[in-house]
């Protein structure tokens, strides 16, 4: 079918264009139909229809036409087994969120997409269930802040400004109370962190979620600020703390050298190789405690270069560690 003269063709995205295929095959349709209204070639029609065949609609060709049975109401959502097994995968990548809101939620639209599954496609459900076993380690108690995060979905969703009651910071006396525009959760190393305004510091902060107590959503509305990147505000940092860059260089030996090449650690870096196997890291960025700890993770395997700052503090803490662990000579 062409399209009228004087009229521009509308474009479909693939989604949209199965999407609209599938009405019009209740009515039933040649292929030759089906590439002029969709604009596209009658390969691409083809692969559309066998598309749809793996998904689990049954098709029927009669006379050079393709249809639906008669009777035929469709599915509400059209999904192959590889897209439902990444749904799943999404899911068991937040096993550390049992019991909250948001694995809770997502739990049920799975359910409402498996409810709309053809008989092909469920088939296949045990087996993509089970694809997947994430390890995650250490595991956060986050079930036990369900209604802390119930709370913070609320005042996200509609911007209202919360109080977290009983907040305690790590090296702190007694647990304090925060008045906070919250604007954003940040997912870091299976913990969850809400990164906000506190009217207290009168600045941006952020809060472990697994050290609020109670959190109380206002009726006071906050716009947020057209200069908040979270991207820009991290990525100074070598993790969550956000101090002034540095520049960091770090030499890692080749036994270990392969693992530090196959990861993304930090936007800035580069990674050098040496002639003996060994890779020197460099970046800019801040965090000196994140970058301490990292360091020392390798043990006898990396050694700073620099900052002065970091080979100081990685070299304290060696000092340190190593009067815990007296040996007799």
């Amino acid at each position: 079918m062409s399209s009228r003269p004087g009229r521009k063709p509308i474009h479909y995205s693939q989604v949209a264009r199965v999407s609209s295929m599938i009405r019009r095959l209740i009515g039933g349709a040649t292929v030759g139909d089906l590439a002029g209204e969709f604009h596209v070639t009658k390969r691409q029609v083809h692969r559309d229809l066998r598309h749809l065949e793996e998904s689990g609609y049954p098709l029927v060709r009669e006379d050079g036409r393709w249809r639906l049975p008669s009777g035929f109401k469709g599915l509400e959502i059209v999904v192959s087994p590889h897209e439902l097994m990444s749904l799943y995968f999404a899911k068991s990548h937040l096993d550390y969120l049992k019991d909250t809101p948001f694995v809770e939620d997502l739990g049920a639209v799975i359910q409402k997409v498996e409810a709309g599954l053809p008989d092909k496609v469920r088939n296949h459900l045990e087996r993509i269930v089970t694809s997947f076993a994430p390890l995650q380690r250490p595991v956060r108690a986050y079930a036990a802040r369900k209604d802390v995060l119930e709370s913070l979905r609320k005042a996200l969703l509609h911007q209202r400004t919360v109080l977290l009651r009983g907040y305690q910071k790590p090296g702190a006396g007694e647990p304090k109370d925060y008045q906070v525009n919250p604007y954003m959760l940040v997912l870091y190393q299976y913990g969850l962190y809400l990164v906000g305004y506190s009217y207290r510091a009168r600045d941006l902060r952020t809060f472990a979620v697994e050290r609020i107590r109670k959190v109380e959503v206002t009726e006071d509305m906050f716009e947020l600020p057209r200069s908040f990147s979270l991207a820009e505000r991290f990525e100074r940092g070598f993790g969550l703390i956000e101090e002034p860059p540095l520049e960091v260089k770090i030499w890692i030996s080749p036994n270990w050298a392969y693992f530090v090449k196959e990861r993304r650690w930090h936007p800035t870096q580069v990674v050098k190789p040496q002639k003996d196997g060994s890779v020197i890291l460099t970046m800019r960025c801040g965090g000196l405690d994140e970058l301490t700890s990292w360091v020392l993770s390798f043990g006898p395997e990396a050694r700073v270069l620099g900052p002065k700052e970091l080979i100081d503090n990685v070299a304290s803490q060696l000092t340190l560690a190593a009067k815990r662990y007296p040996t007799s000579r």
